[in-house]
């Protein structure tokens, strides 16, 4: 049996399900990990437990592409993964120009929601709203900047979203929001250490970057013929020109 999977999820759910039953799951989930930059902080990892979930929904503050329930060095610790590819019809997907988007919606009062740092941003809130007022905040709901496409924000009553929200509430003390990206490293890296870097945005409250870092497709696909992946290496050969 031959199973292929469109686009970022496709890609996803492969590589997720390709290192389950892999008898080293943890140990290439650290590697994996470990290819990510991480600007602002030094981060380092020893999961020792893992739980994952892939397109999970957390109501008004938006689905997150994968999310994983860590031990990481005896501490609990949850991470954010929002990916993005270039898709079919584009040349080529660039960072500084989806920030610039970012911009202009801020500035006419209408950030699109599929914009990658709108999605980071809900997360971070997220994890702030739970550290601070627990789900019972979230349920009364959050203020979000007005060129949000919804200014005031809940986690709502689905009950498949709340069993999610009370998953992450003994690992949100610890958060790291990481950007999945069809760029190449070295635009990455200018990127975050110059205009992800000094950029201080009016009116979003809790605008914080420090646990922030990014991964390239092309890591990724590195990464899974390094360690003969062949399953998830066969998604990538059938999304070609889809991803970056």
């Amino acid at each position: 049996m031959e199973i292929l999977g469109y686009s970022e999820r496709g890609l996803i759910s492969s590589l997720c399900y390709e290192l389950k039953y892999l008898p080293d799951n943890l140990q290439l989930l650290n590697s994996f990990l470990s290819l990510v930059s991480f600007p602002y902080r030094t981060v380092n990892f020893q999961i020792s437990e893992a739980k994952i979930l892939i397109e999970q929904s957390f109501s008004d503050f938006g689905d997150a592409d994968l999310v994983l329930l860590v031990s990481n060095f005896k501490s609990k610790q949850v991470i954010f993964i929002e990916a993005k590819v270039k898709t079919y019809q584009r040349a080529c997907w660039n960072i500084f120009e989806e920030f610039e988007e970012f911009k202009r919606g801020i500035e006419k009062d209408k950030v699109s929601s599929s914009n990658l740092f709108i999605q980071l941003y809900h997360k971070v809130r997220l994890v702030k709203t739970l550290q601070t007022g627990g789900i019972k905040q979230l349920q009364n709901g959050v203020q979000f900047p007005r060129c949000s496409s919804k200014s005031h924000r809940k986690i709502g009553d689905n009950k498949v979203v709340l069993k999610a929200v009370s998953q992450l509430m003994g690992y949100h003390n610890e958060a790291l929001f990481i950007a999945l990206l069809p760029e190449n490293d070295s635009n990455l890296r200018h990127f975050y250490n110059s205009t992800l870097k000094n950029c201080d945005l009016e009116g979003f409250q809790e605008w914080a970057i420090r646990d922030w870092g990014y991964i390239s497709w092309i890591r990724v696909e590195e990464f899974c013929r390094k360690n003969s992946l062949k399953g998830t290496l066969k998604n990538i050969e059938w999304n070609e020109g889809q991803i970056y």
